[in-house]
């Protein structure tokens, strides 16, 4: 694979950002393209509860979309590509729907977590909302944690949470890199 520099990917981010934002009237509560640090998820949760707050959504709304946000952040942590500099890159926007609020996440990935990714959201997004429940319940008292630490408890937290599936898309990249875009709406 050729090697694909940070500032490349960073680029490739904002455009897409900037792609899906810009002449668009729904009403953009939160957006941030960059490096994932400690620093940088403390500021996205902190500023997207200012958000919601100042839109007026219910304390039931803000702790619906402070958990699933939690949960984008962990996966886009525990599975996303990280570059030749130790970074790992993300864009997120938070739009406030006529439906309510959608979050959309992406970051970058290599062929096999695409790969994987497919499997798992197209098994989580063909279970009713019993059967997630079940399965959670069951990931839950399994106890297994991966090799990045998960229990495979996220997909099926956000689509606990979320109204509908979760909507999902993978870009194929000059680079041979897929920028997945993840999409998840939580109505008011």
């Amino acid at each position: 694979m050729n090697p694909v520099k940070s500032s490349q990917l960073f680029s490739e981010l904002q455009e897409t950002l900037h792609a899906k934002t810009e002449g668009d009237d729904r009403g953009v509560l939160l957006s941030f393209s960059g490096e994932l640090t400690p620093l940088s998820t403390d500021a996205i949760m902190m500023l997207a509860e200012n958000a919601l707050e100042t839109r007026g959504a219910k304390r039931k709304e803000q702790h619906r979309m402070s958990s699933v946000l939690i949960e984008c952040l962990q996966n886009v942590s525990r599975h996303g590509w990280i570059d030749d500099d130790g970074k790992l890159h993300l864009y997120l926007t938070i739009d406030s729907t006529p439906l309510g609020f959608q979050i959309q996440a992406g970051n970058m990935v290599d062929f096999d977590m695409a790969a994987t990714l497919r499997s798992n959201l197209s098994e989580v997004n063909g279970m009713t909302h019993e059967e997630l429940r079940v399965r959670y319940v069951e990931c839950l008292c399994n106890n297994e944690w991966s090799e990045k630490g998960g229990a495979g408890l996220g997909l099926l937290s956000m689509a606990k949470k979320a109204n509908g599936p979760l909507d999902y898309q993978f870009l194929e990249l000059d680079s041979g890199m897929h920028l997945f875009t993840l999409g998840i709406l939580l109505k008011a």
